[in-house]
């Protein structure tokens, strides 16, 4: 639905991805990917994986010794092999490629203040839970979730893993609502609180 939403709609913030898959705990296997994908429609319409640790988005950053000059004139440089390329031989993936390095550029600037929880009141934080004080959480990313809608990504995708348990059930149902409960109920009536389910 993401991929569809992006394709049809587009994006509403310059800056941020119309389609982002926020990813709880470890983030599981390289194969839960494919729950972002884009199915038959172009990559370019596939969600952008944030991670729960470290860096949200890999390679957001500039490497180490590059100035943002030199990541612009490496990135028009690469835009214009990349086009000579397409020019050659049509491949949609190509221009699709270019896309994604120019987001990945403006991203840079608008990432770092969507992730900066310090100016959510601790009113906020009652109602998501602790836990939402702690990146990497269900917590948290249902807060970023709200934040990014308020920014105009279009479709946030919450992924938790750990639903498919073959021991321990009761146990570890337990925990799993304990991690999602809370901070699901929280996002809802956050939404509704600022007027955000009116249009949805």
């Amino acid at each position: 639905i993401g991929a569809w939403l992006s394709y049809g709609l587009g994006s509403e913030n310059a800056d941020l991805p119309a389609f982002v898959a926020l990813i709880s705990g470890n983030g599981g296997q390289p194969l839960y990917d494919r729950l972002w994908g884009s199915g038959f429609l172009p990559t370019k319409f596939q969600g952008v994986k944030f991670r729960s640790t470290k860096d949200p988005v890999l390679y957001l950053n500039n490497p180490g010794g590059v100035d943002s000059a030199t990541r612009r004139q490496m990135l028009d440089d690469i835009a214009e092999l990349n086009d000579m390329r397409y020019q050659n031989f049509g491949d949609p993936e190509i221009q699709t490629r270019i896309a994604q390095y120019e987001m990945a550029y403006r991203m840079q600037s608008s990432v770092p203040e969507l992730t900066d929880l310090k100016s959510e009141p601790d009113h906020v934080f009652d109602l998501y839970g602790e836990a939402a004080r702690k990146p990497g959480t269900y917590a948290y990313n249902c807060l970023l979730a709200r934040r990014m809608s308020e920014r105009g990504v279009r479709f946030v995708q919450l992924f938790h893993r750990g639903w498919d348990n073959h021991t321990e059930l009761p146990e570890k149902i337990r925990t799993q609502c304990r991690d999602t409960d809370q901070a699901s109920a929280a996002l809802v009536t956050d939404l509704k609180q600022r007027g955000m389910l009116d249009d949805t």
